[in-house]
């Protein structure tokens, strides 16, 4: 008789979940999909990463409200194409995600956007900014494959290369009227 434990529960506190999230632990996407608790999380840790975008462009007040902007409207718009391209392009896999779910999965990716505050340090600023915003996709990448059972990860990069193109339209939009 072979002994095979149950591997150890993802923790479930909001700094362990943003911490292995952007460490890419497919565990902890698959256990924030399906905990309704990590909700209120997830709406903090967006809202945290507004503010930490707009802090990191606050030396243009116009930009930094649009940043802080964009980075919420992003997140609405990830999580709605995930759950509408699953829904209805990709309905021929197996896992189930809600949009609740979508919400929480690519909302816990967004940890690594936390660091777009320390954009206001000359010199590096812009490229702490920009390793921020691949490091934020390459997570939401890792949570779409992890929980929607995407045999690789090109669903994911479509799923994130149409939210880019709707993002850039909102992102037009909305420097248009600051």
């Amino acid at each position: 008789m072979i002994y095979e434990p149950e591997p150890p529960s993802a923790p479930r506190d909001i700094s362990s979940r943003v911490v292995n999230a952007a460490l890419l632990d497919a565990r902890t996407f698959r256990d924030v999909r399906d905990d309704p608790t990590a909700t209120p999380q997830v709406y903090m840790l967006v809202g945290a990463a507004a503010i930490a975008s707009a802090i990191g462009s606050i030396d243009d007040p116009g930009t930094a409200i649009a940043n802080g902007v964009l980075v919420v409207t992003g997140w609405l718009v990830y999580a709605h194409v995930a759950w509408f391209l699953r829904s209805f392009i990709f309905d021929s896999i197996r896992a189930e995600a809600d949009r609740d779910e979508m919400l929480r999965v690519v909302g816990i990716a967004y940890g690594p956007a936390l660091l777009r505050a320390l954009g206001i340090i000359p010199f590096v600023g812009g490229v702490i900014w920009a390793i921020a915003t691949i490091w934020l996709l390459v997570a939401v990448a890792v949570g779409l494959k992890s929980t929607l059972a995407f045999e690789n990860y090109w669903p994911a990069v479509g799923i994130i290369v149409v939210g880019i193109i709707l993002n850039l339209v909102l992102s037009l939009i909305v420097r248009a009227f600051i």
